[in-house]
């Protein structure tokens, strides 16, 4: 084979049709001052490692059978993903970006990627990792108002080994009544293109939605495009603050939103710039209302009448339809490192840390294109900016996310509206002298201000402070704070289980703005304890809390929540999901990037 590549390149070179610098007579091979890469060996492990097991274990029958039930990552899969070829200069960067790319990946715990040197100076490449449990029946359990079942889910997240994530939904939480499925296709027809589709029936109708981007591929690529279409008919859920028995006024709305942008960046690693341009469509219509907004009542989402005039009167405010198209520019200043730490979100598995600044801005503007007979197309200005930043001082880790948008009117009063922002500092601290201890602290604020479509935010729930209901003291500002102290216990079982306590304290409040329902909450609190668990060395952690409330009202019950997959932090961002899902805008720099 290299005998005809080389035939061919030389008679190429005769016929005059090699690249302009290189000779008519000759061909001046690449020199690689580090070497070449020869060889490209992938070693993929087995989810479990039996032969790490002790001889007579009862563990080794169960790891046997678990690992022959389960598809390990294809090979070929693997060296679609890496960032060099055989024949390549060895390039230290692109091996450690290849390692890191495979990390992202849900289904591969771990990926290390390193050269062995040769005798004549050439370089073997080692791609050493280890699939993770890829099938997932996700049982998603409630006890904070009895007994309830939440979700239903079956994953599978690497399909025939081939990175295919398969779906099946059902989720039927609070407001959601969702049914469906959905497909994620990594490397379409083998090239780095990326593909997704999914359908479903909601509480009032449909979803859909589809997308093909080819993104950057970690510091190294140069150029992104992604198209994207996506409609859900919805119910965005209100709650009253349980003062009547109505407690929650469910508005039913139709969303759509589509993209086609184009991203490309300048510098080098650790040093780039990102300039793209977009078209995108919105729209959101509530052609139901008031006829279709329903409540419930005592927390019964089953049964759910006609809402009084009342309820109507008190979310109008938020319901306004509208057809936008905008154009829109962004920009982008990426000054990132990477680096491997264990056991801050996980409790004793590796994450990869993002250490430096990465700040997006995107700027849109209205172009009167595409709109819809009856429904309002404003003339408006969009801005985002998004600021993440992250330093390691010592064995401790700091960062913060910081994101806001909003639009303006162009024309008339009170020009201002759907402003959101967001802002999260937090740290893992460490210190010799507490060994085995990773203390998390958080502060984050977060709110709404001149809110024209439906927004609102509670103080308790998952996200909030954890000792409180979810549906407790609405309003359109939050501030919170978190204090963790996560312990590693190396028992009963650590060559095949990771097990861990935690203890935790969070306090709150909330202002009442402009949303429905809102409220000024005095300062709340909760401590709390829980159980931290997961398969050794992995970044999946499962996690019981018991949450007890401070500042509620007397003889309030402490919580129990049962939280099967937990990884916060620096994974997710802390990205809060009653933000996330009143969010009309998803255009940006920060969609254009895999392996973040």
């Amino acid at each position: 084979m290299r005998v005809f590549w080389g035939g061919l390149t030389a008679a190429a070179a005769l016929l005059g049709l090699t690249a302009p610098e290189a000779s008519a007579q000759t061909v001046a091979p690449t020199v690689c001052e580090a070497g070449r890469v020869t060889n490209i060996f992938v070693d993929n492990r087995s989810i479990f490692q039996v032969d790490e097991l002790p001889e007579g274990s009862r563990l080794r029958w169960i790891y046997k059978f678990a690992n022959a039930l389960h598809i390990t990552t294809r090979e070929s899969f693997i060296l679609r993903e890496i960032l060099f070829a055989e024949g390549d200069c060895l390039d230290p960067l692109l091996l450690e970006e290849s390692g890191r790319l495979l990390r992202f990946y849900p289904f591969i715990e771990t990926a290390d990627v390193f050269p062995v040197q040769q005798p004549d100076g050439s370089y073997h490449v080692v791609i050493d990792t280890q699939d993770r449990w890829t099938t997932q029946f996700d049982l998603g359990v409630s006890f904070d108002q009895g007994l309830q079942l939440e979700r239903a889910d079956l994953t599978e997240k690497n399909l025939l080994g081939q990175g295919i994530l398969a779906q099946v939904i059902f989720k039927r939480r609070r407001e959601q009544r969702d049914t469906g499925f959905k497909l994620q296709q990594p490397r379409l027809f083998g090239t780095r293109t990326d593909a997704q589709f999914g359908w479903g029936k909601t509480r009032v109708g449909h979803s859909l939605e589809e997308e093909i981007s080819y993104p950057f591929f970690s510091e190294v690529g140069r150029w992104a495009v992604r198209q994207t279409f996506h409609r859900r008919d919805q119910v965005f859920s209100y709650s009253t603050g349980a003062e009547t028995d109505i407690t929650h006024a469910l508005l039913p709305f139709e969303e759509e939103w589509a993209e086609v942008s184009f991203a490309a960046r300048l510098g080098q690693p650790g040093n780039l710039t990102l300039l793209g341009v977009g078209l995108t469509r919105e729209r959101i219509e509530f052609t139901g209302f008031p006829g279709d907004l329903e409540v419930a009542i005592n927390d019964d989402f089953g049964e759910t009448p006609a809402a009084p005039p009342e309820v109507q009167a008190a979310v109008s405010g938020q319901v306004n339809g509208r057809v936008t198209t905008r154009l829109n520019l962004m920009f982008g200043q990426r000054n990132l490192r990477f680096t491997r730490a264990r056991g801050l979100d996980a409790l004793d598995g590796d994450q990869d840390i993002r250490l430096g600044t990465d700040i997006g801005l995107t700027l849109g503007r209205s172009i009167g294109v595409l709109g819809i007979e009856g429904v309002e197309s404003p003339a408006d200005l969009f801005g985002r900016l998004r600021l993440f930043a992250g330093h390691d001082p010592g064995s401790s880790y700091v960062f913060m996310n910081l994101a806001v948008e909003g639009s303006r009117l162009t024309t008339g009063a009170n020009r201002w509206r759907d402003v959101i922002g967001e802002v999260n500092l937090f740290s893992y601290l460490r210190f010799p002298a507490a060994r085995g201890h990773t203390f998390f602290v958080r502060a984050s604020g977060s709110g709404a201000w001149s809110a024209q479509t439906p927004f609102q935010l509670t103080l308790g729930g998952r996200e909030g402070v954890r000792g409180f209901r979810e549906e407790e003291d609405p309003g359109a500002e939050r501030m919170l704070f978190t204090f963790e102290d996560r312990i590693l216990v190396r028992w009963p079982f650590p060559e095949s289980l990771d097990f861990g306590f935690t203890l935790f304290a969070d306090a709150g409040r909330v202002w009442s703005g402009d949303v429905p329902y809102g409220v000024d909450s005095n300062w709340k609190g909760t401590v709390g304890f829980g159980l931290r668990l997961g398969a050794a060395r992995t970044r999946g952690v499962g996690r019981i809390d018991l949450a007890f409330p401070l500042g509620g009202r007397v003889g309030q019950k402490p919580v129990f929540r049962l939280t099967l997959y937990e990884l916060l932090g620096i994974a997710s961002g802390l990205r809060d999901s009653q933000l996330e899902r009143t969010r009309r805008s998803r255009i940006g720099p920060d969609f254009f990037v895999t392996g973040r």
